[in-house]
C-alpha cells in the first residue's frame, strides 16, 4: 500500500493521511465562522447590547483571552497526547462558549461566551498546524499552511456577504446565525472522531522522538521566534481586530453597506488564491523570508492608502491588501518548524509563537477601540501601518529562517 512517513519508524497509509488532512480542512472552514462571524454583525451586536466602538473593542480580542496563560500548557500537552481527543476537547470548549454568547443578554457574560470559544478554537489551531509540519514534507508545506489559512478564510467571505444578507433580508438574529455555527462545531468533532487514529500526536505520531529540556529552552532562547512572533502581532491586529471595522469605516467614507460588505469580501476572494499561489511559490523558491518581507510592506501601503482614497477608487485597496499581505499566515506558521530541533518541539515553538501573538492582540486589539472611538478610523490605520513596516523589519533580521 502507498504510504507516506511522518516519523523515521511510523507510517500512515496516503488514505489515512488524506482523511487526516480532509479533517484539519474541515476544521478550518469551521474555525473561519467562529472567528469571523462578527464583521458583518458589528452594528447589531451594539445596538443589542447598547454599547460604543470601546466597550466592542473587548468583543474583538476576547476569543485571544484565554490563550495568554493557555497556549504554553496546551503546547506540552499536545506533545502528550493523542490529537484524536485533544482536538475535541477544544470543539467542545468552543462549544460551550458559543451556547452561552446565544443564550445570555448580559454584554459581560457575551464576552466570557467569546473568551471560552475563542480559547477552544485556539487550542485546536495549534495543534492543526503543528501537525501539517510534521505530517506533510517538505516540499509541501507551504501549500498545505496555506490550504488551512484559505479554508478559515473562506467563511470570512460567506459571512460577509450571507451573515449581512440574511439579517437584513430575513430579519435573522445574529443569534441564530450563531447557533447554525455551533451545528458545524459539532458534525466537526464528529468528522474528526470516526477519521483520525489514536497514535496520531501533534508532531506525528506517537512514537516520535521525544524533546530534552535543553532543547526545549533553546526554543525559547532563539531569537528568530520572537522576531516572527512580534511581527505576525502587527499583521493579526490588522487582519483580524483591524477588519471587524472595515466595513463600518467604508460605510462613514459614504459606501451603502451591500456595497462596503462586497468591497470587503473581495479582499478575501482575492486572497484566497493569493494564499495557495504564495504556499507554492515559497515551496518552488525555497524561501519564505523574501515573500512575507514583500507582503508587510504591501500591506503598509494599504493602511496608508485605506484613509486617503475616495469610495470610488476604494478598489485599490482592495487588490493590495487582498492579495500580497495574504502570504503572511500560512507562512509564518510553516516557518516555525525550521526553528526547532526535533520534530516534538515544533508545538511549543507554536505555542511559544500564539502566546506572544495574543498578548500582543489583546492588549493592542483593546487599544484600538478606544483608539477608533477617540482618534478615528484613519489615525488607526496610519498606526496599523507602521506596525506592518516594523514586521517586515522583524523577518529582515530573523534570518535563521530560509
Amino acid at each position: 500500500m502507498s504510504t507516506e512517513t511522518t516519523t523515521e519508524n511510523v507510517q500512515y497509509s496516503k488514505t489515512r493521511l488524506n482523511l487526516i488532512l480532509a479533517a484539519l480542512v474541515v476544521y478550518s472552514i469551521v474555525q473561519g465562522f467562529g472567528l469571523f462571524k462578527l464583521i458583518p454583525m458589528q452594528d447589531a451586536i451594539m445596538n443589542y447590547f447598547q454599547i460604543g466602538e470601546g466597550a466592542y473593542g473587548y468583543l474583538t480580542t476576547a476569543n485571544n483571552w484565554l490563550l495568554i496563560v493557555a497556549t504554553v500548557p496546551m503546547g506540552f500537552i499536545m506533545r502528550k497526547y493523542s490529537c484524536r481527543w485533544t482536538f475535541p476537547i477544544g470543539y467542545l470548549m468552543a462549544v460551550v462558549g458559543l451556547a452561552i454568547q446565544i443564550l445570555t443578554h448580559n454584554y459581560v457574560l457575551f464576552v466570557i461566551g467569546r473568551v471560552l470559544e475563542g480559547g477552544g478554537i485556539g487550542f485546536v489551531t495549534l495543534a492543526a498546524h503543528s501537525l501539517i509540519l510534521n505530517l506533510v514534507p517538505d516540499n509541501r508545506k507551504g501549500l498545505w499552511a496555506s490550504v488551512l489559512v484559505v479554508a478559515a478564510t473562506l467563511p470570512q467571505v460567506a459571512i460577509s456577504k450571507g451573515g449581512t444578507a440574511l439579517m437584513t433580508a430575513t430579519g435573522m438574529s445574529f443569534k441564530t446565525i450563531f447557533a447554525i455555527i455551533g451545528i458545524m462545531y459539532i458534525v466537526a468533532i464528529a468528522f474528526w472522531v470516526i477519521v483520525t487514529p489514536s497514535s496520531l500526536m501533534a508532531h506525528g505520531t506517537a512514537s516520535a522522538q521525544k524533546a530534552t529540556k535543553e532543547q526545549t529552552r533553546r526554543v525559547y532562547k532563539n531569537p528568530s521566534v520572537w522576531l516572527i512572533s512580534i511581527a505576525f502581532v502587527f499583521y493579526i491586529l490588522v487582519s483580524t481586530t483591524f477588519s471587524v471595522y472595515v466595513i463600518r469605516f467604508l460605510m462613514l467614507k459614504g459606501m451603502e453597506r451591500g456595497a462596503a460588505a462586497t468591497a470587503h469580501s473581495w479582499t478575501t476572494i482575492l486572497g484566497i488564491f493569493a494564499m495557495l499561489f504564495s504556499g507554492i511559490l515559497a515551496d518552488k523558491l525555497g524561501t519564505k523570508r523574501k515573500i512575507v518581507i514583500v507582503s508587510y510592506l504591501a500591506c503598509t501601503a494599504a493602511l496608508i492608502l485605506l484613509p486617503l482614497l475616495p469610495v470610488n477608487l476604494i478598489y485599490i485597496y482592495v487588490i493590495i491588501y487582498g492579495t500580497f499581505p495574504r502570504a503572511i499566515v500560512g507562512l509564518t506558521n510553516v516557518a516555525t518548524g525550521e526553528l526547532t530541533e526535533v520534530p516534538s518541539d515544533v508545538p511549543i515553538a507554536q505555542s511559544l509563537k500564539n502566546t506572544i501573538m495574543q498578548v500582543g492582540t489583546v492588549l493592542g486589539g483593546i487599544g484600538m477601540g478606544y483608539l477608533i472611538q477617540y482618534a478615528g478610523y484613519s489615525f488607526t490605520s496610519y498606526i496599523l501601518a507602521g506596525g506592518c513596516f516594523l514586521g517586515a523589519i522583524c523577518w529582515i533580521l530573523a534570518k535563521k529562517i530560509k
